[in-house]
């Protein structure tokens, strides 16, 4: 059985794989000296915390699973003793016995995959069912986005008509407590799937707002959250492709809208709007910068393993070939939305115009755990972009900086911020061709989007000089 990739992922391995290393000993899932006494700790610790069972049986086997792949896959070697320590720390302090076997595995498992990276973790089938319809595009949920601050949920930003929208949850907002189990230790995706769940049933959210004194309890009732990835429309005679995520269907949808725009009137130009995008699907974010290259390189993978090492370069088929092309993105754009920005922008194909992106140029690879026993997400690569730079840690640069009139209150974190985030490239990306106060774009009303009337600004005038003369003031202009 094999999964689809997904969040910037390679193809998982064959179900087979699997049960060959689920066969095996611990002591041959170890590649260093020592760490099959180590594992074997890690198993008898397991067992004490467990409630005694086939189910206890069958998932201490998946630790050696588990080991076994990351230490084959992992982007990086795996320091061994810091990975089980930390798995170690977790279970040695729970009582004999009293643990349920999946919840001990989960707790363990995350733990050490923690401590040699953010983004990789074990989801239960319950997450692991919640991944798939986020990928699909409808779940239930709250509709928010959301990342981890000091161990905590913080809010970055919600979605239109949505409880989380309508309940008044905002950006910056920390999330302490869901309904009576609070967030402080739980992993990413564990605090995500809790927020996740059938429409029509209700969740209790303990909120930390800065400038409040008090924590505060917020009731919402999840419904059904459908996520369009993609919407378009005709600014005069440019057009605008606002890109949400990087889902299944995202490189047809934007082909769909090339040609339905066409239909319409013909553009002259085009703005690829990625602010706030997080991701998505390795193959469409491939897809969707071949859409607009005819020639160059779009991406290449980098891991350990030859299955990890890969490299994509654009075909001769492009659409709207020599219209001129901005693409807009903020700190919030990451992972596949960043391939996208650097590739199109480094094969001189767009102009990038913002801020520095997130940071994530990690790959991670969903594998399949077997039937109800959840799924692995393991970090198993680095992507670099055509000038041979990785934008892990250092972002996506844009060319044209634009700068907000009043910083935002809550300080934005980025991909270097995160514990155990993975190196990047030594080299941080080209200044800004020019810095620009965005409200001096003067967006019309009822446009209201001063980031988006500085690309038709730009798109207008034709060129990085006659735009920063037009819109900048003279302190702020940046030489070429």
């Amino acid at each position: 059985m094999h999964t689809r990739p997904v969040i910037l992922c390679v193809r998982a391995l064959a179900m087979a794989c699997w049960l060959a290393i689920a066969n095996a000993t611990f002591a041959a899932a170890a590649d260093a000296p020592g760490a099959d006494e180590r594992l074997a700790g890690l198993s008898a610790a397991y067992v004490r915390a467990a409630q005694p069972g086939a189910q206890a049986d069958t998932f201490r086997e998946l630790l050696g699973v588990v080991f076994a792949r990351v230490q084959r896959s992992f982007a990086l070697e795996v320091d061994t003793p810091a990975f089980i320590a930390a798995a170690l720390k977790v279970l040695e302090p729970l009582a004999p016995g009293a643990g349920e076997p999946v919840a001990v595995f989960k707790s363990a498992v995350n733990a050490a995959l923690a401590a040699i990276d953010p983004h990789s973790d074990y989801l239960d089938p319950r997450e692991q069912s919640a991944r798939r319809s986020a990928i699909t595009g409808s779940f239930g949920g709250l509709g928010m986005q959301v990342d981890m601050a000091d161990g905590l949920v913080r809010v970055v930003s919600t979605m239109e008509d949505t409880p989380a929208s309508r309940a008044g949850l905002r950006s910056g907002d920390v999330i302490v407590q869901f309904n009576e189990q609070p967030v402080l230790g739980m992993s990413l995706a564990d605090a995500i799937s809790r927020m996740r769940g059938d429409p029509g049933t209700p969740i209790t959210l303990i909120i930390r707002r800065p400038g409040r004194e008090e924590d505060f309890a917020v009731s919402l009732v999840r419904a059904i959250i459908r996520t369009q990835a993609l919407r378009w429309r005709m600014e005069g005679d440019v057009l605008v492709l606002r890109l949400a995520r990087f889902t299944a269907s995202v490189a047809a949808d934007i082909e769909k809208a090339i040609d339905d725009a066409g239909a319409v009137r013909a553009p002259r130009a085009v703005i690829l709007d990625m602010r706030g995008n997080p991701g998505g699907l390795l193959d469409q974010a491939v897809a969707a910068a071949d859409i607009f290259l005819a020639k160059g390189e779009i991406v290449s993978l980098r891991g350990r393993t030859p299955g990890n090492r890969r490299t994509w370069k654009a075909d001769a088929a492009e659409r709207l070939a020599g219209l001129p092309m901005v693409i807009l993105i903020d700190g919030a754009s990451a992972s596949a939305a960043e391939l996208v920005a650097a590739a199109l922008q480094e094969n001189g194909r767009a102009i990038v115009m913002g801020q520095r992106s997130f940071g994530k140029g990690s790959v991670q690879t969903m594998m399949s755990l077997g039937a109800d026993k959840g799924m692995l997400r393991l970090t198993t690569a680095v992507y670099y972009g055509p000038s041979g730079r990785t934008v892990q840690r250092s972002g996506v640069g844009p060319d044209i900086e634009l700068l907000a009139a009043t910083p935002a209150q809550v300080p934005r974190r980025r991909e270097a911020d995160r514990a155990h985030a993975l190196p990047g490239s030594d080299d941080a990306p080209a200044p800004p061709r020019a810095r620009v106060e965005q409200a001096r774009c003067a967006p019309p009303k009822p446009l209201d989007d001063q980031p988006l009337a500085c690309a038709l600004a730009f798109l207008r005038t034709g060129d990085i000089d006659a735009f920063v003369a037009e819109v900048a003031a003279p302190e702020l202009a940046a030489q070429p």
